[in-house]
């Protein structure tokens, strides 16, 4: 005998196949509580849970008064996961350094062939910042030129993932370039990697940028403490 569904199993089934018939799409309301409840046969409250769970992980969004909308914000179910899973110790940021290179490798290779010369010249403001400033301020100028170079990418989910991972980046990056900076040389070549990014990307040098972000990542890794 077939396992009958869940209640709130109900409620997503029935959200997946209205999302492709077309009857709902991106941004329109979920009918009301009650009149689920009654179309497919469950309790409220097995309703209330569903949307709830549909909240968390990023596809309905709640409007006190309003309804529950549908939503695509899956960065948030992403960053909840990655978030939990260093407080569990399943990863550590040797594999995040290992995620991160991959993807912006990737980032940066479309964004080449993207790039207009505006942006360009952004990300090389950047750099030279970066190059002057005081440590704290220059934490925050690498992340966001990693960001701007994923945005540049024009590819959403590298896009989302760059977005879910920000929190636990923005601690990796900080602790990093707080670590580097400690020596002259490893900051001079975390600088020149940089450097050397903003520079391929505005020749749009494939060849020269994938060797950029290995070196951004291999002086990254040497410096990178065993328990960490």
């Amino acid at each position: 005998m077939a396992e009958q569904p869940k209640s709130y199993e109900k409620v997503l089934t029935y959200l997946e196949e209205s999302l492709r018939s077309g009857k709902l799409a991106l941004g329109q309301s979920l009918p009301p509580e009650r009149e689920l409840a009654e179309l497919l046969g469950i309790s409220r409250n097995s309703v209330r849970e569903a949307i709830r769970l549909l909240e968390h992980m990023g596809f309905v969004v709640s409007s006190q008064g309003a309804g529950n909308f549908i939503s695509c914000n899956i960065q948030r179910n992403l960053q909840d996961s990655f978030d939990l899973l260093m407080l569990l110790q399943r990863i550590d940021y040797h594999q995040l350094a290992e995620l991160r290179a991959g993807l912006e490798l990737q980032a940066a290779l479309l964004a080449a062939d993207r790039i207009t010369d505006a942006q360009a010249a952004e990300l090389a403001a950047l750099v030279r910042e970066m190059a002057s400033c005081s440590a704290e301020r220059a934490a925050h100028l690498d992340k966001q030129l990693h960001d701007t170079i994923a945005a540049i990418s024009g590819n959403e989910l590298i896009i989302q993932i760059h977005r879910a991972l920000s929190s636990t980046i923005d601690r990796f990056i900080t602790d990093m370039r707080r670590r580097i900076l400690l020596n002259f040389q490893t900051g001079s070549q975390l600088q020149y990697a940089h450097e050397q990014i903003a520079d391929a990307l505005a020749r749009r040098d494939k060849t020269q940028l994938t060797l950029a972000i290995n070196h951004h990542f291999n002086v990254v890794n040497a410096n990178m403490e065993p328990h960490l």
